[in-house]
């Protein structure tokens, strides 16, 4: 599951997945990411994988959006995603619970790796 809220990065990224042959689904914001993992939680196929964006104009971003999904399924794993690239921010993130850290702009390599990272 990718959320981001800027339509070009959401195009972009979802190339990347689709040629990483990965399925996916994209959310313009916090509150649509809850109800698609609701959704696949509800029915036992909860996202293998979710990315979510630190910040969205008027709307919920990852950090907050994060925990509603884990109040869903304490087990999510979740990706951060942000344009601030900071090891303070990074560790931050990590220590709240998210798996892995994706700086923006990112490369085919950098999601490829992040993705592999979480996933194996």
């Amino acid at each position: 599951l990718l959320m981001d809220d800027d339509p070009d990065i959401s195009r972009l990224a979802a190339g990347m997945l689709a040629s990483l042959d990965y399925k996916y689904d994209v959310a313009r914001n916090g509150e649509e990411a809850i109800t698609l993992y609701r959704r696949y939680a509800n029915v036992g196929r909860p996202y293998d994988l979710v990315i979510l964006d630190l910040t969205v104009i008027g709307g919920m971003g990852g950090e907050e959006a994060f925990r509603q999904i884990r109040d869903i399924d304490k087990d999510v794993r979740a990706i951060v995603c942000s344009g601030y690239d900071s090891e303070e921010m990074a560790r931050q993130y990590m220590d709240m619970g998210f798996v892995g850290y994706l700086a923006k702009p990112f490369r085919l390599g950098d999601l490829a790796r992040a993705i592999k990272a979480v996933l194996g």
